[in-house]
């Protein structure tokens, strides 16, 4: 059994029945000084429902909560051992921290602006899902600029690739006027989708802001495929209705952040385009077979790694008297999806610009005390703690561990911590549902 894959047995773990004491009613259980809540249980459930053939159970809920458990026992003992979590591991809990930290934002500030999402929004989206659409744009980072180019390409919509010419600095879009080419549902920012796939054609809208700056649009064509049915809608309608809200969510940050910086920031553009395109070599490269890469393109990557190391405190911008660096943006990446960043960099920037200043703006209005983001945390040191728990074991048998092993030793910890089970706060999980 590999490294990787013994911290996973699946092991029972005999359930000690308790009173209801005064607690958190968001905490299902306590393994000696540490905790596990609502949201540990439900990260866990969801993540095993959606990635494995397990169906919602007794029995599966029972395991997923042995498990939590578990973890929490190797963590305790890891406590109690004076173990110490790793530079890569404090780097995960770090940014464990700063999700949690926006989630903390959102909930308490930017969601209150998202509203609800009714069955019209739902149709209207499933009919975008299935929709391409023909699209051309202009970009600028300053609304200003475009709301004095807007009224000239109204009067004459042929000055558009004029205007292209003069704003891109890609050189694609410059030369092909800003064509984005024919555009799929789930491809565009999400501000800018609404508009673009609702809008008519051949009609100049804007400006229009996204996460990363400001568009005036031209939709040129679209396809739409005629034969779909209310079966089909139904079908894909709870999916489609959890996208939404995902991205009326992401909507409402950008807003925020745009509100609260529309007059106070920098970005240097030659820097950032220098700075993604290295990392943008580095991670493409990585994704491919590296035994199929020549020494002389190893030799470059190495290279762009070594200048991003000696230059990593680099501005990339500026807001307020705050500054975003090379290793800022190196960070927040990580908390990233990588398919963003290699098929728009410049998105991923903007992005990671912005989980940049939400994460501050939280820690600004004091949200590193939201119990909440504690909470997270905890559950995010746990998780380390117990692998070098596990990892410390391990060294002294020089060896993998078996499943008898691993079972023999979670026994053990639990006549050593005591464990205590709120099965009323955890059935109210499955109420609210």
């Amino acid at each position: 059994m590999s490294k990787a894959n013994f911290i996973f047995i699946i092991l029972g773990i005999s359930f000690f029945p308790t009173c209801e004491s005064q607690i958190d009613p968001e905490i299902i259980a306590t393994v000696g000084s540490t905790f596990i809540t609502q949201d540990d249980f439900i990260e866990s459930y969801s993540n095993k429902l959606i990635h494995t053939n397990a169906q919602d159970s007794e029995f599966e809920r029972n395991r997923t909560l042995n498990e939590l458990i578990r973890t929490k026992l190797f963590a305790e003992a890891a406590r109690t051992k004076n173990l110490s979590i790793d530079s890569i591991g404090m780097d995960r809990i770090q940014l464990s921290k700063e999700l949690a930290l926006r989630q903390a934002l959102y909930d308490q500030v930017i969601g209150k602006k998202v509203s609800t999402i009714h069955d019209g929004t739902i149709r209207k989206h499933f009919q975008w899902q299935n929709t391409e659409i023909y699209l051309k744009h202009l970009y600028h980072n300053q609304k200003s600029i475009l709301d004095t180019i807007i009224p000239i390409l109204i009067g004459n919509p042929r000055k558009f690739d004029t205007y292209a010419k003069i704003l891109f600095k890609n050189n694609d879009l410059k030369n092909s006027g800003g064509d984005l080419g024919w555009i799929s549902y789930n491809t565009l920012d999400p501000h800018l989708e609404e508009v673009a796939f609702s809008m008519p054609m051949n009609k100049i809208v804007g400006p229009v802001r996204s996460s990363y700056g400001w568009h005036i649009l031209l939709k040129t064509d679209e396809k739409k495929q005629i034969i779909i049915s209310e079966e089909d809608y139904q079908n894909v309608k709870k999916r489609l209705t959890k996208s939404i809200q995902k991205k009326h969510s992401q909507i409402a940050a950008n807003d925020y952040v745009n509100d609260l910086l529309s007059k106070d920031i920098t970005i240097d553009d030659p820097v950032v385009m220098s700075t993604l395109n290295q990392i943008h070599k580095i991670v493409f490269q990585k994704n491919k077979n590296t035994d199929s890469i020549e020494k002389q393109m190893n030799e470059k990557l190495t290279k762009y790694m070594i200048d991003l190391r000696a230059n990593s405190n680099t501005v990339l911008a500026t807001y307020g008297v705050k500054e975003f660096t090379i290793n800022d943006l190196l960070h927040n990446l990580r908390n990233s999806n990588p398919k963003i960043f290699l098929d728009n960099p410049v998105q991923a920037f903007h992005i990671a610009f912005r989980d940049n200043i939400l994460t501050k703006e939280a820690l600004n209005l004091n949200l590193e005390t939201n119990k909440r983001v504690q909470w997270k945390v905890q559950s995010s040191k746990d998780q380390y703690m117990a692998r070098e728990f596990l990892l410390s074991m391990l060294k002294k048998k020089n060896n993998n561990f078996s499943q008898k092993e691993i079972l023999n030793l979670t026994k053990k910890l639990e006549t050593e911590f005591l464990i205590s089970i709120y099965r009323e706060n955890l059935n109210q999980i499955f109420k609210s549902n």
